[in-house]
């Protein structure tokens, strides 16, 4: 029987339409894309570069307050978006790059909004948080996957919300 943790299909689903509606509220198309980084490569849930813009995005689909693995996940997240904002504006002084924490609930969002270190790292390194509306059934469908995360069963194919 596989753990619950590794079935993942609503919140894969999630993050598809997050970074989808992110492309529309920002005006730009946004899609995954792995940087080369000195001898390591770094892969991003949503990228776009034009003549002289970058834009980063790392997203999480999770409903509700962060348990510690989970905000370990998130600060994860935004070191990456720091270092390759880091790395690129180094390499490309003329270049604005814009990195971004996009997540599907106020709540969760709060790892880096709320009023500790990770919310100031944030504002430093100038990794912006926003959230993104979904549909009902959508936040319903991560809900219901996270409660089924938390013990086991066997993992099965993906539904697809209404």
């Amino acid at each position: 029987m596989k753990r619950a943790a590794s079935c993942s299909h609503a919140q894969q689903l999630a993050e598809g339409l997050m970074i989808a509606e992110f492309s529309r509220e920002l005006g730009r198309e946004l899609a995954a894309e792995t940087i080369p980084v000195g001898t390591a490569r770094v892969t991003v849930d949503g990228f776009h570069k034009d003549d002289r813009r970058v834009t980063l995005v790392e997203v999480w689909a999770h409903i509700g307050k962060a348990k510690a693995a989970q905000r370990n996940k998130v600060l994860s997240d935004m070191l990456k978006l720091a270092f390759v904002t880091s790395v690129l504006r180094h390499s490309y002084p003329g270049l604005n790059v814009e990195s971004y924490l996009v997540f599907a609930d106020i709540e969760a969002g709060k790892v880096v909004t709320g009023n500790g270190w990770a919310s100031l790292a944030a504002k430093e390194f100038g990794v912006e948080s926003k959230v993104v509306t979904l549909s009902p059934d959508i936040v319903e469908a991560i809900r219901a996957a996270q409660k089924k995360q938390d013990v086991r069963f066997e993992c099965e194919e993906p539904e697809t919300p209404v």
